[in-house]
């Protein structure tokens, strides 16, 4: 299965796993110019935000390939043993 087929189907998933995620990593890499005197740091912040997109894409991207493969077991199975 594609990277765009997947993008289409788990999207909205993904966004809202990477604004959860995100948000905490945020808080815990940013928290002195959240909550202090530091500027915040754009770029990372924004970075904060994409990579966890990315590794849920990633993530189902590999996970349809591995129910693609065939397990190997041709063994033939009956219920009626």
């Amino acid at each position: 299965m594609q990277l765009l087929e997947l993008l289409r189907r788990y999207h909205t998933q993904a966004a809202k796993v990477a604004v959860v995620v995100g948000t905490i990593l945020l808080v815990i890499n940013q928290h002195d110019a959240l909550f202090g005197y530091e500027k915040i740091q754009w770029l990372p912040a924004a970075l904060t935000y994409c990579v966890p997109f990315c590794v849920f894409m990633l993530g189902k991207l590999s996970s349809e390939q591995d129910c693609q493969k065939p397990s190997g077991l041709n063994v033939p199975f009956s219920r009626y043993r």
